[in-house]
């Protein structure tokens, strides 16, 4: 797009996929018709929900041209599937795309801060982009638990390097923005991409640019049902030391499978994107995506000699070196 084309101009496509939804579904569609910026089309999928998602969508396509259902009913695919079908068939060439989530709430000026800050990285250099931002964490009745997600989480959002997300995403798909530029360098997600966050924020960590937006958009709702949650991370005090080693050593086998699933998408991500890659790179690749197959010992020293490290704090990290 002309970057001498206004932004308020600029037509935002955002892709929804919904399974059961119904209870917060009203919120979100809400929150989006609220929107300060307000030329977007909402393209939503209903995964084969058994509730009222997919009345509640064809309501809301009833009542406002600006919401499409482009799938109801079926055999569900899942998350990661159900948004890569959606990236699929989105008519047209959109410029710009988002992801929703249909637990979330938008703050009224997500679209117009996410929208400003892509412009802005579009007009330094041309190229794929991803534009993320910070999110509040709220419980499942939108209280507030934690302005920041960025701090509650421990995981902060730069450097966005390759070998960094590699290990761990550190982009949440709904507080994301993408252009045409990445969608195009993505192309049909493979059965190895484990998120279509995390596959994309991979994509433009290696091919263009990430830029993180410290300013929350959205009110991440937690409620015991989501795909992926905040996990707060524990302080350092010696008062909290009995808790943190309870967890680490109950969270020790989720993460070795998480390595395992991270090493597996490594190895998909080298297939697909490794002949575009700096050597460093794909030696680093080959290297995390063989861990899982490694003895005992090799696999901690690999982990120790290829600088692994989950922003979960010490004691999960030395979990992942113990039992991993």
């Amino acid at each position: 797009m002309n970057s001498s084309v206004p932004d308020a101009a600029c037509h935002v496509d955002i892709l929804l996929a919904c399974y059961n939804g119904a209870r917060y579904l009203p919120q979100l569609l809400s929150s989006i018709e609220a929107q300060t910026h307000q030329s977007w089309t909402l393209w939503a999928r209903d995964d084969g929900s058994f509730d009222d998602t997919a009345r509640l969508l064809a309501n809301a396509a009833g009542a406002d041209t600006r919401v499409r259902l482009l799938h109801s009913g079926g055999r569900p695919l899942g998350a990661t599937r159900a948004f890569g079908w959606l990236m699929d068939h989105v008519p047209g060439d959109p410029q710009y795309l988002m992801f929703a989530d249909q637990d979330d709430v938008w703050l009224p000026m997500k679209i117009e801060l996410t929208l400003a800050a892509m412009r802005a990285a579009e007009r330094v250099e041309r190229g794929p982009v991803l534009v993320h931002t910070d999110l509040v964490v709220v419980d499942e009745q939108l209280k507030p638990v934690h302005p920041s997600f960025w701090r509650y989480s421990g995981a902060d959002p730069e450097p966005a390097t390759l070998r960094r997300l590699i290990v761990q995403n550190v982009v949440t798909g709904a507080s994301a923005m993408v252009n045409a530029a990445l969608r195009s360098e993505v192309g049909t997600m493979p059965a190895g991409a484990l998120h279509h966050d995390w596959w994309y924020a991979c994509v433009a960590a290696a091919r263009g640019r990430i830029v993180a937006v410290r300013e929350p958009t959205i009110l991440y709702r937690q409620h015991g049902a989501n795909v992926v949650g905040a996990v707060r991370r524990m302080g350092h005090g010696w008062q909290e030391l009995p808790a943190r080693v309870a967890r680490a050593m109950r969270e020790s086998t989720r993460l070795r499978a998480t390595l395992a699933l991270a090493a597996s998408q490594a190895s998909a991500f080298l297939e697909a994107h490794g002949s575009q890659l700096p050597q460093p790179d794909r030696d680093f690749l080959d290297a995390f995506s063989r861990i899982p197959q490694l003895g005992y010992l090799q696999r901690k020293m690999a982990i120790v000699r290829l600088r692994l490290r989950r922003e979960d704090g010490l004691l999960r990290n030395l979990g992942v070196l113990l039992r991993g």
